[in-house]
């Protein structure tokens, strides 16, 4: 196992403002503070390490930490990876790069007025309220964008979208999709907060309960009514109430999967999306946001769940559709999703970050990244 001090550069895991920064050894295959993503951004930052393409960095790695850091400057890059506000946060312009996944633009994902539903005026009435906490973050950067502009400094950071990855993610060799048990596989939670009495959300529910419960309900109906699809449906308090033989259980089921469910979190986007297409899974998903690594993704996007009953029946009538997607879905994860992949966007970026400020002249180039995925 590395120590931390062996490293090109340094990691750490910060939570939140006034806490200190945690040091991570990404090679450690139990970081000292579990979240979402540590095993995919592991695998990233080793791709990074390995190449020996970055030297002398401080990588923060924050959940949804917008408004300060430890320390700032050009050798300071940072991933966050758990903001669903699709805030910008308050220190972009005062680091190297900062690295979001779900991003800082929204989606709507659905036209109100032309399919009035209540489904749809709580993701309308989600969206605004996005919009509205996310302003101040934005207007900060606009700000000092105009900023450096005027006083001839150049460009500030951009915010660079990268993939959510997985959560935990085996790795188990790829069964054939004609082999597989399962036909259609979901397995999540419908409501993972309990809001209370007088909260609005406790009566009308919210856009991530709604579809998911549209979904469900399609997926029972269909099993009533076709008892010969093998569909297997399993109702989880929520991802923080997940044991490892959980986890387990949850990566051989998907594996045994044809057709994967990847129904809305409080985001469009979800660890479930990529975690079927690593998996070679049929993805039948809702509206996607436009980022570099979904357009033009092989998935199936269905605008209502009570359509899903005929959207399978298709597909399992169409055992040459689904042979394709399948083999599209593992190319799609290996050249837009992997942690390769990402690590190479990672110093690409770093790499056309560099600007023409006195301080960032005296920045060493940084080399093109050689892949692999082999701890030195």
């Amino acid at each position: 196992m590395l120590a931390i001090n062996a490293l090109a550069n340094q990691y750490y895991i910060y939570i939140k403002k006034g806490q200190q920064p945690i040091p991570w050894d990404i090679y450690d295959s139990k970081p000292p503070v579990k979240f979402g993503l540590t095993d995919y951004l592991s695998k990233v930052f080793q791709a990074i390490e390995t190449s020996s393409a970055i030297r002398d960095f401080i990588f923060y790695i924050t959940w949804d930490e917008m408004d300060e850091l430890p320390t700032y400057g050009q050798n300071v890059v940072v991933f966050v990876v758990g903001d669903e506000w699709y805030r910008t946060p308050m220190y972009a312009h005062k680091v190297r790069a900062v690295f979001k996944c779900i991003g800082t633009r929204p989606v709507l994902g659905c036209n109100p007025l032309l399919q009035p539903s209540l489904l749809n005026l709580l993701t309308l009435i989600q969206f605004l309220r996005i919009l509205i906490v996310s302003f101040p973050g934005l207007a900060n950067y606009q700000y000092h964008k105009l900023k450096s502009w005027l006083s001839g400094k150049g460009k500030i950071t951009p915010i660079y979208d990268i993939p959510l990855g997985y959560n935990n993610s085996k790795n188990l060799p790829i069964k054939p999709i004609e082999a597989r048990l399962y036909d259609t596989y979901f397995s999540g939670s419908i409501v993972h907060i309990s809001y209370p009495i007088w909260s609005l959300k406790h009566w009308l529910g919210t856009p991530k309960s709604l579809a998911r419960k549209l979904m469900i309900s399609s997926l029972q109906k269909l099993q009533r009514k076709n008892p010969h699809y093998q569909v297997e449906l399993a109702i989880t308090a929520g991802f923080h109430d997940r044991k490892p033989e959980d986890e387990r259980s949850y990566c051989e089921i998907m594996m045994d999967t044809k057709i994967c469910v990847v129904p809305r979190g409080t985001s469009f986007e979800t660890n479930r999306l990529f975690e079927g297409m690593k998996y070679g899974c049929v993805v039948v998903t809702e509206a996607l946001p436009s980022r570099w690594y979904l357009d033009g993704v092989p998935v199936i996007q269905i605008k209502d769940w009570r359509d899903w009953e005929k959207v399978l029946e298709n597909l399992l009538r169409n055992p040459q559709l689904i042979q394709e997607m399948h083999h599209k879905s593992l190319d799609w994860w290996q050249n837009k999703c992997s942690e390769t992949v990402v690590a190479e966007y990672v110093v690409k970026q770093l790499n056309a970050s560099i600007t023409l400020s006195s301080q960032q002249q005296n920045l060493l180039p940084i080399a093109n990244l050689s892949m692999s995925l082999t701890p030195p």
